[in-house]
């Protein structure tokens, strides 16, 4: 059947709505998010909360947003035709999902708070609602990064640095899982569901050096290794843990200067790559942000190990004392497995682009 330039006017307009409504789910995830850390921050300085505090209030006015936008790609989706339906597929699939369970979230989170006061960071409604954060923020960022794959070999375009958009929600969400099963913050009146301390950081470890190699090295790669889209990804979201975990404390307001250093490897990572392009630069890049993972964590990272060298009260004004002592420790004993850990997740993310890639125009 030939099909008319008024039929392929049409389609391309879809599209073009199909990826704004993704935009606009990325955008309320990434608000979503925000609320999270906002939330255990006033968590930890022991903040009166309810339902209806200002934390929750960001992060269901995020999960509204990513709701209109996943209605609207959903039905734009609909009606594209052939081999558009067939690429965008997958990814849809697993941003109803996610929204489904976002949205559920809500109500398994108010009856949580109306019959167990407080909740743990590791209850079943944020378990619940981290999933669904993380389908939504996948399906979206694959929809995305497909619509702009004809862009990819170009120089600079707006398609790239959607990549950062795309990127940040996913990474924020990923680093919710990682910290319910590694920080001692789930314990409650009615349930003690913290993680025992060994495993803990076993798991942080491990995970969180992978996290931040395979996601940075993700992001440069499906930017093709274009310089600065994988510094600016780090450098946005150092600037939201400044805001979400380190500004509402006082006492940490000083040590700003030295976690903004972080910016100098993830810069370092990102000039490497895009000047090799090849897996001896992969390798390297992949050593550097995994090496970084106890200075990017800071300052909840303390929490974690601070149960298995010390085991003291972390309050609000001795958290930085207690992490600095800590890093003499600990940096030297984990630096070798970050940075084998941060490799491996570098060759992990080569492989797990093509899958993203797959089925493009």
């Amino acid at each position: 059947m030939k099909v008319t330039k008024r039929q392929l006017f049409s389609q391309v307009s879809i599209e073009k709505i199909f990826l704004f409504s993704n935009l606009v789910i990325s955008f309320g995830i990434l608000l979503v998010t925000v609320g999270g850390g906002w939330d255990i921050s006033n968590h930890l300085l022991n903040k009166p909360e309810t339902f209806f505090a200002p934390p929750h209030a960001l992060l269901y006015t995020g999960v509204a947003i990513a709701l209109v936008g996943s209605a609207v790609m959903f039905t734009r989706w609909n009606k594209l035709k052939g081999d558009l339906r067939t690429q965008y597929r997958f990814p849809v699939k697993i941003g109803i999902i996610g929204i489904f369970l976002l949205v559920g979230a809500g109500p398994v989170d108010f009856l949580w708070h109306s019959n167990f006061g407080l909740d743990g960071l590791l209850s079943p409604p944020h378990l619940t609602l981290l999933t669904g954060m993380f389908l939504c923020a996948l399906g979206s960022m694959i929809s995305i990064i497909r619509y702009g794959e004809p862009y990819k070999n170009d120089s600079y375009s707006i398609h790239h640095f959607l990549i950062v958009l795309t990127i940040l929600p996913l990474w924020i969400s990923a680093s919710g899982f990682l910290y319910s099963f590694s920080l001692p913050f789930s314990e409650t009146d009615y349930y003690d569901f913290n993680p025992e301390i060994y495993f803990a950081v076993v798991f942080a470890t491990i995970s969180m050096p992978f996290l931040n190699s395979g996601i940075l090295v993700l992001t440069s790669k499906l930017a093709n290794y274009k310089f600065g889209i994988l510094s600016i990804t780090g450098i946005i979201l150092l600037i939201i843990n400044v805001f979400n975990s380190i500004l509402p404390n006082p006492v940490l307001v000083v040590t700003i200067p030295f976690y903004l250093l972080t910016i100098i490897p993830f810069i370092s990572a990102d000039a490497i790559l895009a000047i090799g392009k090849n897996r001896k630069a992969l390798y390297i890049a992949g050593a550097i942000l995994g090496s970084t993972f106890f200075f990017f964590y800071f300052p909840l990272i303390t929490h974690v190990y601070n149960e298995v060298i010390y085991d003291k009260v972390v309050s609000g004004s001795m958290t930085s004392n207690i992490y600095f002592e800590m890093l003499l420790i600990a940096f030297p004993l984990v630096i070798g497995p970050a940075i084998v850990v941060g490799i491996i997740a570098a060759l992990f993310s080569e492989k797990i682009s093509v899958k993203i890639h797959r089925n493009t125009k």
